[in-house]
């Protein structure tokens, strides 16, 4: 045998025959460095290795290719080649062809094995669309970038992603780099996902991220290596795609979305999810970031007020049940999930200004005198200034200040009355005077629950706001179970 050449198939494609003679190996990928470059997406930067002995036998190598060789319909690891051989690499088919010209290109076609599609994501993504598309897909940027809650910013971008691709489901992930975890965190629909592994293929989102290329299964049913995984037939998925969300610093995770009834999405849609995500993916890390500084912040001011309750036994634990109650009691009151976490953040740091108080002034068994009176009083201003320069706890400053005015305007630090004295700090000022009363002070015993509760309903439109004191009324057994819970 002098030589032999394996012919494309693919009328539509512009594609090289690839010919061997005895003794000659080559390279064949997407690569500039492959000995035969193929810049088609569904290969891999190097493919596959072809070999021709000296004797004449051919081999082909699968050099760790995403969509691997396949030979007559079988996918093969390392198969020898005969003359009248059909190779699917990719997308891609050819046929073996001797030097006699026993491999005719007119044979009939075998049945074609729908692959794992990779498209690569460009550097200038906007240069891929129209006018119109473009527009778009800049104004879904500035929509996005305007979102600084994580949390909403994933459920939007998932709205998003539902209006271009249609599928009947979606997710993203984020992508752990010091660990490889991918973890999902938003779902469409809700809880269609509990783990990774559910998904139609975690092996494609995983290639995805770590060849930052979009992946596109166009019908997982009709693809030989995807029928005997089972999380494909846990799915029950057809039609697959995966974007990777690159960020300015590496993979932050990615978009998938799939289709149960119908294979595969239209080009034009894959085509924008790319360019969309590339937009998700910087008002994904730029609210990733700052979530995860605001939490780091958070948990050393929590650390902080922590160290300041062990100060004096006598208030250990005060912050968090006092949160705990004035959570109860904004649940009454109808606030949304956003208040609701504002509410937890004054809660925890409420008392943060008694580090400028003396340990002996705060653990004093008697009465104060005016004196230190007045230095106690001060811990509210004291706080307030020590946070006023940290712009994520602004809107819980008015608890952090206010929290002992009084309904009567009786209260410090402003003497405010009525309506004067904000919302949060009515609600906490009530939960706050339930866990002094209920917990052991330096000149008393705790008295109990019961007492409490008819002390505050005492002061309701003198010391409390009426209606901070109606939602005390209808959760004072939900109080009750949280101390109960908390005190263990």
């Amino acid at each position: 045998m002098g030589q032999i050449r394996l012919i494309p198939q693919n009328a539509d494609a512009h594609l090289p025959t690839l010919t061997l003679r005895p003794g000659e190996s080559k390279v064949i990928g997407r690569s500039s460095d492959a000995d035969v470059q193929i810049d088609d997406i569904s290969l891999s930067r190097r493919h596959l290795r072809l070999t021709m002995s000296g004797g004449g036998d051919v081999t082909a190598e699968d050099l760790g290719s995403t969509n691997g060789i396949f030979v007559n319909g079988a996918k093969r690891q390392m198969p020898q080649l005969a003359a009248g051989d059909r190779v699917t690499i990719g997308t891609l088919d050819f046929v073996v062809d001797d030097e006699g010209g026993s491999a005719a290109c007119g044979l009939p076609a075998l049945p074609a094995v729908e692959s794992l599609t990779r498209v690569a994501i460009a550097s200038d993504i906007t240069k891929q669309f129209d006018r119109r598309a473009l527009e778009g897909l800049l104004a879904t940027s500035r929509e996005l970038m305007a979102f600084t809650d994580l949390s909403v910013l994933l459920e939007h971008v998932l709205d998003r992603l539902g209006d271009i691709l249609a599928p009947d489901r979606s997710a993203i992930l984020f992508y752990e780099a010091a660990t490889g975890a991918l973890s999902p965190r938003a779902v469409r629909p809700a809880r269609e996902y509990a783990s990774v592994s559910e998904f139609a293929s975690a092996t494609v989102v995983r290639e995805a991220i770590a060849a930052k290329e979009a992946l596109v299964l166009v019908d997982v049913t009709a693809d030989q290596r995807f029928q005997d995984a089972q999380s494909v037939v846990r799915a029950g998925a057809r039609g697959v795609i995966c974007v990777p969300l690159l960020g300015r610093t590496g993979p932050i995770g990615a978009l998938y979305a799939d289709k149960l009834g119908a294979p595969g999405f239209a080009f034009d849609a894959i085509d924008y999810a790319r360019g969309f995500a590339a937009h998700a993916a910087a008002a994904l890390e730029t609210a990733k970031l700052y979530a995860d500084r605001e939490s780091d912040f958070r948990s050393m001011l929590e650390a902080f007020a922590k160290a300041i309750e062990a100060r004096d036994r006598y208030t250990s634990g005060h912050s968090e049940r006092v949160t705990a109650y004035t959570l109860a009691l904004a649940s009454v009151n109808g606030l949304d999930p956003a208040t609701r976490e504002v509410v937890r953040r004054g809660g925890r740091l409420h008392d943060i200004g008694k580090v400028g108080i003396p340990d002996g002034l705060l653990q004093k068994p008697g009465p104060l005198d005016p004196a230190e009176r007045t230095l106690i009083e001060s811990h509210v201003t004291i706080g307030y200034q020590m946070l006023s320069g940290v712009s994520f706890l602004r809107d819980a400053l008015p608890i952090v200040r206010g929290h002992h005015e009084r309904w009567d305007g009786g209260g410090y630090p402003d003497g405010l009355a009525g309506d004067e004295i904000h919302l949060h700090a009515r609600l906490l000022a009530v939960a706050d005077a339930y866990d002094a009363i209920t917990s052991d002070r330096p000149y008393r015993v705790a008295l109990p629950a019961e007492e409490a509760g008819h002390r505050i309903r005492a002061e309701a439109g003198t010391q409390f706001d009426p209606a901070a004191v109606d939602a005390f009324n209808s959760c004072e057994p939900e109080l009750a179970r949280i101390r109960k819970e908390l005190l263990r």
